[in-house]
């Protein structure tokens, strides 16, 4: 369970960050910042890749904020996100406001050379602003405290996920956790995974956990569509926390029977106040 709650108040400003060719912290000083440029997004029109098809496409509706921007380098990101040096570019394509950023098949397969397209994963698409002005902007230098924040909206980073068929035998078994971002489990800690109530889903204990004091605790209920490996839990009562009873999660995300992959963006409902979008991540054993 997280311990930290960041209140965030009155932030009225477009977006100051660090020139391109800066990658310094940034200290507070009004000095060290100048104005920028970044994406809004609009609308997510598809975000599942069907990899067997080369026209097959994800795209995004996008706006603008900050100083006009003239074009959009889409980078598919190999490795860490934020390693440029990973970063392979898929395309450039010049700006207008409201415009559809459209990544195909073929465009990230050519991209990921002499790699191919794995079924079950998530590939990372890293957008780089460039201004009238010639600067860029990406992931790379905008603060996170700014990108983190949900009233900005932004669409630096969005995801291609190569879909896969679920099948719920292969989706069952012991799993370990990869990555959990609400914090009641150690990387490298256990669950179990089992059948859930009918033949499209599945089912197993998570937060609140043991070692938080959990009480009450509720199997997740987790929807899967058979085709694309789409995954969903509506919200339901999971359990209780010392002296923080009845908390509530709900779930999107993946279960990509194909990879032994489990990945979840979770909202917690905690308290009574909701904390959303926590990435728990799960890999079969």
């Amino acid at each position: 369970m997280k311990k930290l709650i960041i209140t965030c108040i009155g932030i009225g400003i477009i977006l100051l960050t660090l020139h391109s060719c800066k990658k310094s912290f940034i200290n507070g000083d009004s000095k060290e910042l100048v104005s920028g440029s970044y994406l809004t997004l609009t609308k997510t029109i598809n975000g599942n890749l069907d990899f067997s098809s080369p026209t097959a496409t994800v795209s995004i509706q996008v706006g603008s904020k900050g100083d006009p921007v003239a074009s959009v380098n889409i980078f598919a990101a190999t490795g860490d996100a934020l390693d440029s040096t990973t970063w392979k570019l898929i395309k450039t394509v010049a700006y207008t406001e409201g415009m559809t950023l459209v990544v195909s098949t073929a465009e990230l397969a050519k991209a990921l050379l002499p790699a191919s397209i794995a079924p079950g994963t998530q590939y990372v698409l890293q957008n780089e602003v460039v201004t009238k002005d010639g600067r860029k902007f990406s992931a790379l230098n905008t603060p996170t405290n700014f990108t983190s924040f949900p009233a900005y909206n932004f669409a630096l980073s969005w995801n291609a996920t190569a879909v896969c068929a679920f099948t719920q035998a292969s989706s069952t078994g012991t799993y370990k956790v990869v990555k959990d971002d609400w914090a009641d489990f150690n990387v490298g800690d256990l669950i179990t995974v089992s059948a859930g109530p009918d033949a499209g889903s599945i089912q197993f204990l998570a937060y609140p956990s043991l070692a938080y004091g959990g009480t009450n605790r509720q199997p997740w209920i987790v929807k899967v569509d058979a085709a694309s490996g789409a995954a969903t839990m509506a919200t339901q009562y999971i359990g209780d926390y010392p002296g923080t009873p009845n908390t509530k999660g709900a779930a999107t995300g993946f279960v990509f029977s194909c990879t032994g992959v489990i990945s979840l963006k979770v909202d917690v409902n905690y308290g009574g106040t909701l904390y959303a979008g926590n990435q728990f991540t799960l890999q079969k054993q």
